[in-house]
């Protein structure tokens, strides 16, 4: 990935001289900026992939084959983090539930 620089430090002078606007102290300014841009990072982490929150994106290759050996039906679209995690839950819950065997009575001839 290619910075551009010139727009970079157009950006950071841009965010000093507004937080310059709202603090008289140019020093405090300096020490909020590393602050802000942190948050923003976060901020564009979070949003700019188009999904609200991990749980959004789309199931890994790794749950998807955990499911296809769990013996589960893959939906063909659409198919969150979340929904692969759930369906593994209930998918490991059907596998592991106990098997009752019952006794018949002994036939006699």
């Amino acid at each position: 990935m290619i910075i551009d620089i010139q727009s970079k430090i157009g950006e950071y002078l841009e965010l000093i001289e507004a937080i310059k606007e709202q603090i008289d102290d140019p020093a405090t300014a300096f020490a909020i900026l590393p602050e802000i841009r942190k948050d923003m990072r976060a901020a564009e982490m979070r949003h700019g992939n188009g999904y609200s929150s991990a749980s959004d994106l789309p199931a890994t290759d790794n749950q998807l084959a955990y499911i296809r050996k769990l013996g589960g039906r893959i939906p063909e679209q659409g198919f969150t983090r979340n929904q692969a995690s759930r369906m593994i839950d209930e998918l490991q819950t059907v596998k592991k539930a106990p098997v009752t065997v019952e006794k018949l009575p002994k036939r006699r001839p």
